[in-house]
């Protein structure tokens, strides 16, 4: 009887490890997969994260499930058997909500900010983000010579020491990535990702991100080069089906 319970005590991580599987996923917000989100299974303390809204974790059924980042509400779950049957398992999330912080003029029949006689012609246009960013994001040495003065910018020094110089960039960083990929989505919509460049449909969305980060592509999207946009594409979309099997 105790040789019996001595070889279970022993066997006992084995039979817990093999009930173990493997459950493969993508996290979306929307129809958009989302990077850099953290998988915790709870129950095991094992953890990952998303690849371009996909990832893989071992979990078994029963398991608690955490799904967790800054940018999107916590969700927390239990796991049932069906999650294994469904490949990818999807989870969706809510992104948290930004606060707006100015009224943003749209362009409509023809009415715009130069129409209105806001800006002159000839002056560059920036984004909501471009200008929030140029607003006050950048603290400078310089900036403390105005107090003798009396006109110290407060919105550098504000932003400096509460670090929303950083969160500023960040967005204007988000909004240069998603003009980027409007630009990409012209010219290589889902059907033609798939058609040539044989990207299953599923990650079209996720190789779009992928892309975007690649300099080259970013620069040859801006000035309108479709011939190069052609060739980085094609180089890309092996680079990421080779990653993808890498992962699998």
């Amino acid at each position: 009887m105790m040789n019996s319970l001595k070889l279970l005590v022993v066997l006992f991580p084995f039979i817990v490890f093999a009930q173990q599987r493997e459950l493969r996923g993508r996290v979306l917000a929307g129809e958009v997969p989302l990077h850099d989100v953290y998988i915790i299974n709870a129950t095991s303390g094992q953890e990952t994260k998303t690849v371009y809204g996909s990832f893989s974790i071992s979990a078994q059924p029963g398991d608690k499930l955490v799904v967790y980042s800054p940018k999107i509400n916590t969700r927390k779950f239990i796991l049932h058997e069906d999650a294994f049957s469904d490949t990818p398992y999807i989870i969706t999330v809510n992104l948290t909500p930004q606060e707006l912080e100015e009224v943003v003029i749209d362009k409509y029949q023809g009415v715009d900010e130069v129409t209105l006689g806001l800006v002159p012609a000839d002056q560059k246009q920036y984004t909501y983000a471009e200008r929030q960013y140029k607003a006050g994001a950048g603290f400078k040495a310089y900036h403390l010579a105005y107090i003798l003065v009396g006109g110290m910018p407060l919105d550098p020094l504000i932003n400096a020491m509460t670090g929303r110089a950083k969160m500023l960039k960040s967005q204007l960083e988000t909004g240069k990535k998603e003009q980027l990929i409007a630009l990409a989505e012209e010219l290589y919509p889902t059907d033609k990702m798939v058609n040539d460049l044989h990207i299953p449909e599923e990650y079209a969305q996720g190789f779009l991100f992928y892309a975007v980060e690649d300099e080259s592509l970013a620069l040859a999207l801006k000035e309108g080069n479709e011939k190069q946009v052609t060739f980085l594409m094609l180089k890309l979309s092996e680079e990421y089906l080779a990653s993808m099997q890498v992962n699998e």
